[in-house]
């Protein structure tokens, strides 16, 4: 017998429900949300079913259930945003009607599979996510300070990271002594956290220039080691976009668009999908546009798209341009091309 699954995984528990080709239920369960209770409630009551396809959104736990049981069971993981759409009908909401609804789903196919990162790009997304937030955190430290400081009337002003301690100290001196010792334990946390995101941020330099996709991504005008290993975490299989234009609208860097009878009304950029890998997309077109002193043909485009429209939308389709161009260079195995400039190509 044909049969479709369900799973509601929550943290400590995963309802199950399965369903035969005409959508009757044939049973429900609940089981641990660990790889083993899944994998042996599927053992211990599926040896006489033919299990086509079992359904999950994604979540918390949604990547490590995958990649375990995908070896032995014909998993799916599916959005939870499309997931919602469909399960918002019920009256009740409880994770026995999620099952139930996710069961059907999986037998109707009516989704969209996600693409589930490897072990590999969840390790370089923890890397590149812990140093972003350890930056955070120091900024916060070095504001929070400035702003106590603020209060007796002292003003830093422009000072570079490594002199930031050293001119606090400086300018505390001669403060209230539990004054002057309660910003000296602020300014050791802060140093702490700069030291261990300059470890982090050797770290990344070095896997970067070890990597050979990494090491290509870089020859782009602007795309530094953190970019580069952003991107690739997040893209982790270039051959899961059918065209590198597809790039673009799955980092939200295309414009979006409401149309609905007489109405159709264009936006700004969707802004879906990974906001830090969009963020360092900008910061690069913005490098290449300003700081860049080689011509290549994607900042001659940037250019006369400036001088069309204003130096943010051409920074941010700029953005997407480099976006399309270093997929393209990871599948075809090439390095940035910066072409030859007009006046050589007349020559």
């Amino acid at each position: 017998m044909n049969v479709y699954i369900g799973f509601d995984i929550s943290l400590q528990s995963t309802h199950i429900c399965v369903v035969d080709d005409e959508g009757n239920l044939v049973r429900e369960g609940v089981a641990r949300s660990e790889i083993a209770d899944l994998d042996c409630w599927l053992r211990k009551h599926g040896q006489e079913w033919a299990i086509q396809r079992i359904v999950f959104e994604t979540g918390q736990l949604s990547a490590h259930l995958y990649h375990g049981l995908r070896p032995s069971w014909p998993v799916v993981c599916i959005d939870a945003r499309h997931a919602h759409g469909t399960l918002k009908a019920q009256r009740i909401k409880n994770d026995r009607n999620d099952a139930r609804g996710l069961a059907q789903i999986a037998r109707t196919r009516w989704y969209k599979a996600v693409h589930v990162k490897s072990e590999e790009c969840q390790a370089l997304r923890a890397l590149v996510g812990g140093r972003k937030e350890l930056v955070m955190l120091r900024l916060g430290l070095e504001n929070h300070i400035r702003g106590r400081l603020k209060a007796l009337g002292i003003k830093l002003g422009t000072v570079t990271t490594a002199a930031f301690s050293s001119k606090v100290k400086a300018v505390i001196e001669d403060r209230n002594p539990l004054f002057a010792q309660t910003v000296l334990t602020l300014l050791q946390a802060r140093d702490d956290l700069l030291a261990r995101q300059r470890e982090l941020d050797r770290q990344c330099v070095s896997i970067a220039r070890s990597d050979p996709v990494c090491k290509r991504l870089m020859t782009v005008p602007g795309v530094g080691s953190i970019t580069a290993l952003s991107f690739r975490a997040e893209i982790d299989d270039p051959l899961r976009f059918r065209k590198s234009r597809d790039v673009g609208v799955h980092l939200g860097l295309t414009p979006k668009r409401y149309a609905s009878g007489e109405t159709d009304r264009p936006g700004g950029i969707s802004k879906c999908g990974n906001r830090a890998l969009r963020t360092l997309l900008f910061e690069a077109s913005v490098t290449m546009l300003t700081r860049s002193g080689r011509w290549n043909r994607l900042k001659a485009w940037a250019v006369r798209l400036k001088q069309r429209t204003s130096f943010k939308a051409a920074s941010v389709a700029l953005a997407r341009k480099i976006a399309i161009v270093m997929h393209r260079m990871w599948v075809d195995g090439t390095d940035f091309a910066y072409g030859e400039p007009p006046a050589l190509q007349a020559a």
